[in-house]
């Protein structure tokens, strides 16, 4: 959803938000989308209770979806799912062990061989490259029923390993290997701005502060100079049109183009971790978050809010009910505390002039002044598809360099002087 606020009369502009936030809604329930902003508040921690923990997933699975491990032998499947080379997971360092079986039972020689392959070595992916720089499978020892089979790559093109008995070669066995494609990273996308205020690679958004006068301030929020919201964790692009042809793609490719300006992922046979999906796709991207706010900025923010709202006997607000909408960042404190106190479903604001703008104002310059290397906010995302996980960690502070408290008035003595 789009925070920025365009223009008009308070009353004009609660009706925008709603507005909106009703066409966005109606658009995500009829297409069946994920696009999900980035960040929700923490919620209080009750009493007795334990936060709930992400589930650890397997890095390598067998074809029933049963998770494999280095250190245990396993009955040679006819299918294996890597999510994760041996240098990125402890359940794969190793590799996996797989045993061969030979029948009959009785047969006086049980020699094998075994060997990696592409499924298909002239495929565009596969084309020019060497199968063992991806996979490589090491019997135990010279014509062993177990081998060991180790993923060092990520890879596009399935690989199959094949066992093969040695006095009869048409005897032999296939296992084919998928790579599910993992999140590497993320970044974080402004619409207005058109260009990301996370980087891929960056672990904070360091935005610099606008702080005009209060006549400066009103005009920014409406062209835009002045912002808060209006970022996005999954990018659309707004050219995209999305035929009942595109909605039943599993795959989901019409989104690949604008996925590549909030994502980074490996290289896949199996396509996971789709940040647009239908309703019901097993590969489908569930995203969840928690917010860190510095104690000191939620206490400016609820003293904000109390004083925003002295006309309804300035009510004491949690941070919890300041923040509905997820702790809200932007390119000065007061618009950032407004659009989380007016956004759809916020608590409301019933009074705003100069001398409430230019004392928070203040008090916010005054903490990230004294405060210049300390996050505002701290941020955790975790990003779940079918077979991995990835969380990205963050951080929110305003560059300090641009922090100054400006001149807002000039007045006069006019005490009367007789000489």
């Amino acid at each position: 959803m789009n925070n920025d606020y365009k223009g008009g009369s308070w009353s004009e502009r609660f009706s925008w938000i709603v507005t909106i936030a009703a066409m966005v809604l109606v658009a995500i329930l009829s297409i069946g989308l994920l696009c999900a902003l980035f960040i929700q508040p923490k919620e209080e921690k009750k009493e007795g209770t334990e936060q709930t923990a992400v589930n650890e997933q397997a890095t390598v699975m067998d074809g029933e979806g049963n998770a494999m491990v280095s250190g245990k032998t396993y009955v040679m499947p006819q299918r294996m799912v890597f999510a994760a080379t041996a240098a990125e997971a402890v359940t794969a360092s190793e590799g996996i062990t797989l045993t061969a079986t030979v029948s009959p039972e009785t047969a006086d020689n049980k020699a094998v061989d075994w060997t990696v392959s592409f499924v298909n070595p002239s495929s565009s992916w596969a084309s020019g490259k060497t199968v063992t720089d991806y996979v490589t499978v090491t019997p135990s020892s010279d014509g062993a029923l177990t081998a060991n089979v180790n993923c060092l790559k990520a890879f596009g093109e399935q690989i199959k390993v094949t066992v093969t008995s040695r006095v009869n070669p048409e005897a032999k066995a296939e296992c084919t290997l998928d790579y599910a494609r993992r999140i590497l990273d993320t970044a974080l996308y402004h619409e207005e701005m058109d260009k990301n205020i996370l980087e891929f690679g960056s672990d904070e958004i360091l935005l610099d502060m606008e702080v005009p006068d209060f006549e400066g301030f009103k005009d920014g929020m409406s062209d835009g100079t002045i912002w808060a919201g209006g970022y996005y964790q999954t990018y659309l692009n707004p050219g995209v049109q999305i035929s009942p042809e595109d909605e039943a793609d599993p795959e989901a490719k019409w989104g690949d183009e604008s996925a590549k300006r909030t994502y980074r992922f490996s290289d896949y046979t199996i396509k996971d971790c789709l940040p647009f999906f239908s309703e019901g796709n097993e590969y489908g991207l569930e995203i969840e978050s928690q917010t860190d706010v510095h104690d000191d900025i939620i206490e400016l923010f609820i003293n904000y809010a109390r004083e925003a709202n002295a006309d309804r006997g300035s009510p004491i607000y949690t941070f919890q009910e300041i923040t509905r909408n997820g702790f809200i960042v932007g390119n000065n404190p007061v618009m950032m505390a407004i659009e989380m106190l007016t956004g759809y479903n916020g608590v409301g604001m019933s009074n705003f002039d100069a001398a409430l703008y230019e004392k928070y104002m203040g008090m916010f310059i005054d903490w990230v002044q004294e405060n210049p290397d300390t996050p505002i906010a701290e941020y955790t995302v975790t990003f779940t598809g079918k077979y991995s996980t990835f969380t990205r960690h963050y951080s929110f502070r305003f560059n300090p360099e641009t922090v100054e408290m400006p001149v807002f008035s000039l007045g006069l003595d006019k005490t009367e002087v007789v000489i």
